[in-house]
């Protein structure tokens, strides 16, 4: 980097700065090289600040959530890695909703309302789900266990058990080059895991609409779903969570079982036998050799089943192999 746009962002508020900073601690299958640079922001504004420097220094830069669907190269990343910091962790008090134009004296929700609350964009999401579920707010039980960020589950539309964060999310706060500004969640494009933010904007807050239930009726479901998730998926080990997303009408884990893929693995990475869609690191495992097990685990369904699974996991520093030049 040179020293212009460093020294642009040292003199930003709000900003922390970490040149040649290791990215297998950001993320949770715990592989990476170094970046040139770790930027973490504590505000919506410290973030809309430094995406103006770096638009405009035209230098590569990148944005990490939770490190839960990413896979860093060996070799790092030539460029910044903005980050929130953890002052973006928190969770607002929640408020009876009411439609825009209206007006309601405050009161404490009653069963059945509609109630909206906001939720800093760095906040863990199984945090969050627990914490509303004791507030008896119904909407977010699918999300008790699916590891990332809140910022981070909105741009891959995360789901599970028929839930999804397009289900819940009633606006996105956004900071890009231009400034800090909410977008109405009907006026973005979601899709099964994915909401198209633009590459230039990054989500800083988010309110939800959720629903007014009763305590234990909330979290006797996130019960059965966390059951559910022990029974089905690997426990404490580093992995992304899913690999591949799956295509219409199947699943990839299926697809992966059939395919002999349980068990199998390269260098120190594996595939794990609760789940053939989970991808582990055995704890000495490298960028390269997960990269070669998701590549071997694509291949072997593509043989097997005609299938070509696309992948959940972003990579950051590298091309997948499959992909044209």
């Amino acid at each position: 980097m040179s020293p212009d746009p460093w020294e642009q962002l040292r003199a930003i508020h709000h900003l922390k700065l970490w040149p040649r900073a290791p990215l297998a601690p950001f993320t949770t299958i715990g592989v990476g090289g170094a970046a040139d640079l770790l930027v973490a922001a504590a505000t919506p504004e410290a973030v809309a600040a430094a995406l103006a420097c770096l638009v405009a220094s035209e230098h590569p830069w990148t944005f990490l959530g939770a490190g839960s669907n990413l896979l860093a190269s060996d070799r790092g990343y030539r460029g910044v890695v903005l980050k929130l910091a953890d002052e973006m962790q928190f969770i607002g008090a929640p408020s009876v909703f009411t439609e825009p134009g209206t007006t309601e004296h405050a009161r404490s929700p009653l069963p059945g309302d509609d109630v909206v609350l906001e939720v800093g964009a760095a906040t863990l999401l199984p945090r969050l789900a627990a914490l509303v579920a004791d507030w008896g707010l119904s909407g977010l039980e699918f999300a008790c266990a699916i590891p990332g960020s809140v910022g981070g589950a909105v741009l891959m539309n995360a789901g599970a058990h028929g839930g999804d964060m397009c289900g819940v999310v009633d606006a996105v706060q956004m900071a890009s080059a231009g400034g800090v500004q909410w977008f109405p969640a009907a006026s973005l494009s979601w899709a099964y895991r994915s909401c198209a933010i633009p590459a230039d904007h990054a989500v800083t807050a988010v309110r939800l609409r959720l629903t007014q239930s009763e305590r234990q009726t909330v979290r006797a479901l996130q019960r059965r779903h966390l059951q559910w998730r022990r029974e089905n998926q690997p426990r404490g080990v580093r992995t992304f969570g899913s690999t591949f997303r799956n295509p219409a009408g199947d699943s990839a884990g299926r697809l992966l079982d059939a395919a002999g893929m349980k068990g199998a693995g390269r260098g120190g990475a594996v595939v794990s036998r609760i789940h053939a869609n989970f991808v582990v690191n055995s704890g000495d495992a490298t960028g390269e050799d997960v990269m070669a097990l998701m590549t071997m685990m694509r291949e072997a369904v593509y043989v097997r089943s005609g299938v070509l699974l696309e992948p959940e996991v972003r990579v950051l520093g590298m091309k997948l192999p499959w992909e044209r030049p």
